[in-house]
Formats: C-alpha cells, structure tokens, sequence
C-alpha cells in the first residue's frame, strides 16, 4: 500500500477547476467519518478512488480524468486522510 497523502496536497490541483480534487476529497473524508462512527471502521478513499468517484459525479469518461490527473504523478493507491493524520 501506498503512504498515505494529507487532503490538503490536492488544493492547488484541478480536473475541471482549481481545487476540485480537494472540494470533493474533503466531503468524501466527512461522509467517511460519519460512516466509520455507525459501522466502528476507519475507511479512506485511496487517489484511484476519489477519481472514480469524481467520474461518477460529473458523467466524464474515468479516462479522461485520469489523464488529467497523471500530470501531478499522485500514487494512484495511496489512501486520503485528514492531514493531521498523515
């Protein structure tokens, strides 16, 4: 598994416009807090995740999304968290 990636390394990037990334990752990281409190669970989207979630969101070809992220050379399996926890 990848290491982990604080949320707020993604601020300055974009698919569609600046801070995209780091808008959707940020509600994906509380929807994830809320979840683990009723399951008792920590859960994380990893960078390939918020893609496809991002995908999904927008109707764009995951593809496409992808190339535009490979410009930042994320790792692609390294889970999001809360920067205080990386």
């Amino acid at each position: 598994m990848d290491e982990k990636i604080g949320v707020s390394s993604l601020k300055n990037l974009d698919v569609l416009y600046e801070g995209d990334l780091y808008d959707l990752a940020c509600l994906l990281l509380k929807i994830n807090d809320a979840k683990d409190k009723i399951t008792y669970t920590k859960s994380r989207h990893t960078v390939k995740g918020l893609i496809g979630m991002y995908a999904l969101l927008t109707n764009i070809d995951h593809a496409q999304i992808m190339s535009a992220v490979a410009k930042y050379a994320l790792p692609l399996g390294a889970p999001i968290e809360h920067d205080e926890d990386v």
